[in-house]
């Protein structure tokens, strides 16, 4: 019964000892007889409060004092300060003898009800409550504590009944108990349906419902987790969600992602693009603000495939608007539809992997300030995710990019294969990627093979402010075509990334990035650059 009691002080908000002072304790508290007591109750100091009252008391009844409202009122006030000091059978005495002396405040019923609760006499305060519904006094509150006692009364029929009139009050009167009535009525829908032969299609439809339900009336409430427990558990047992695919790896839980976030920075050489090869080396830099988002849901197919629907999108806008820093300003957007097969290796789970996607971007490649045609791609992947070593996952991936340029000189085709490791450090976190890259482009000169390492390093949380991340990467570039001229390039990118979250869902990133590529044609392929921004996420 104790943990009922402690169940109904986190659902009910206002617990008993909380009320607000009575107006007759108020009113009596200016007067000679009871000024002291109302100094003493108004301090907290109820021990003192109710040795005082009880002076009152015998003071009164020594005199022959026939006056039965003040000896009410002692009565009353004790019993609400015995209430407050969770002594509950002398306060139940207390209320006993107020009414005994014909003496009924408004909230007196509702006092007396919270003392016979406590005290484990169900129907006693049932009746209490009942009282304090007719008068009108936290309606609320009195018709939860009597659906509540009806339920573990085995009443469920009158249990709905009281429960189910919370929701026709006013939400003012009704919010502090109206999500811990619904998750009673569920609990209520879960005791009949359990003993049913088809409990499965019951707690489906109106169990797991009603207590989602529950759960959207505050998600932020101290009830709420034990609500998402109870749904969680009934999902579990009834196998309503899948949780883990048949090799073990736990499935996505939300099935969804969705990522929008809006970054500012500046770039010191917007001009060198490094899919336009011809574009001459410049030093011109520019503000910019980049608007992205990103979606994927995932959807399941027994429990050995996964395909995950997926689409990405961003607008970038340079705010030197001259006409080689403006030319750069671009649309880009990629669906992709990702699959995974489960199964193991090394008698631990792996994924075959098997993606599709495709890109158009759309960049003022004319300098006229309007975003036209500037390339499409089809991408094909197929990789295998697997664990190897205790301290991480492992993907090995193989790709085939088409790409179709507006430059017809620069149609191209590529294909790839990269290996990507995630080593756990305690708190720290290592990222690996390696991968090598053959691009065949239409016009043969600008033809190259490329070896790319990169490694990343997210560090543990600096004293809840921030979490910092370093990282290197390395290209190395032959132009096989063009070796004399351009020589073996190689392109040296350090970054450095600090971030924090703010509540649940936002997240703040600063980050710095840095560029040199070096060339043999310094010229035109020779080049430097840094930039650093400030990005604002927003992660559903």
């Amino acid at each position: 019964m104790k943990l009922i009691v402690l169940l109904m002080a986190l659902c009910i908000g206002g617990s008993v000892y909380a009320q607000e002072t009575a107006v007759e304790i108020s009113d009596a508290s200016k007067g000679a007889l009871f000024k002291r007591a109302g100094e003493q109750f108004a301090a907290g100091s109820y021990n003192s409060t109710i040795t005082e009252l009880q002076s009152i008391e015998t003071e009164l009844l020594t005199k022959g004092h026939s006056d039965k409202a003040l000896l009410g009122l002692a009565a009353y006030w004790k019993g609400i300060t015995y209430n407050r000091l969770q002594e509950y059978p002398e306060a139940i005495a207390s209320f006993d003898r107020a009414l005994g002396y014909g003496y009924s405040p408004v909230d007196l019923n509702y006092e007396y009800g919270q003392a016979l609760f406590a005290s484990e006499r169900l129907g006693e305060a049932r009746l209490q409550f009942r009282e304090s519904i007719k008068r009108n006094f936290k309606r609320a509150v009195s018709l939860y504590y009597v659906g509540f006692i009806s339920k573990e009364m085995g009443e469920r029929k009158r249990a709905f009944t009281f429960l189910k009139a919370i929701r026709k009050l006013d939400p003012s009167e009704s919010q502090d108990v109206l999500q811990a009535a619904e998750m009673q009525i569920g609990d209520i829908y879960l005791d009949q349906v359990e003993k049913h032969p088809d409990a499965f299609r019951a707690v489906e439809t109106y169990v797991v419902p009603q207590y989602q339900k529950a759960l959207e009336t505050n998600p932020s409430s101290p009830l709420a987790p034990l609500i998402n427990d109870k749904i969680l558990s009934l999902q579990r047992k009834y196998d309503l969600i899948l949780f883990h695919l048949r090799n073990g790896r736990p499935t996505l839980n939300p099935p969804y992602f969705l990522r929008l976030a809006q970054e500012i920075g500046n770039d010191s050489n917007v001009t060198f693009a490094p899919t336009e090869t011809t574009v001459a080396k410049s030093k011109q830099s520019s503000l910019f603000s980049r608007t992205s988002a990103m979606g994927r849901y995932t959807i399941y197919y027994s429990d050995y495939l996964s395909i995950s629907p997926e689409l990405n999108f961003s607008y970038s806008r340079y705010f030197n608007r001259e006409p080689e820093i403006y030319r750069n300003d671009n649309y880009f957007l990629a669906p992709a539809l990702r699959s995974a097969y489960e199964h193991t290796l090394w008698s631990k789970p792996a994924s075959i992997l098997l993606d599709y996607d495709y890109s158009e971007v759309k960049r003022d490649v004319y300098a006229k300030e309007k975003l036209d045609f500037n390339s499409r791609s089809h991408g094909f992947m197929l990789g295998e995710r697997f664990n190897f070593w205790d301290k991480g996952e492992s993907v090995v991936r193989l790709r085939y990019r088409m790409v179709d340029s507006y430059l017809n000189s620069s149609d191209s085709t590529a294909i790839g294969l990269s290996f990507e490791q995630v080593w756990a450090l305690k708190v720290n976190t290592l990222l690996f990627y390696a991968s090598y890259d053959r691009v065949r482009m239409k016009e043969e000169i600008f033809d190259t093979d490329s070896l790319t390492v990169r490694g990343d390093l997210v560090l543990g949380r600096v004293k809840d402010w921030f979490t910092p991340s370093i990282g290197l990467a390395l290209t190395s570039t032959d132009p096989i075509n063009d070796r004399d001229a351009r020589g073996r390039e190689l392109l040296i990118n350090p970054n450095m990334r600090l971030a924090r979250t703010f509540g649940k869902n936002w997240r703040g990133n600063l980050k710095l990035e840095y560029q040199e590529n070096d060339s043999k044609d310094k010229a035109s392929f020779a080049y430097k650059k840094t930039v650093y921004s400030f990005e604002l996420e927003y992660l559903f």
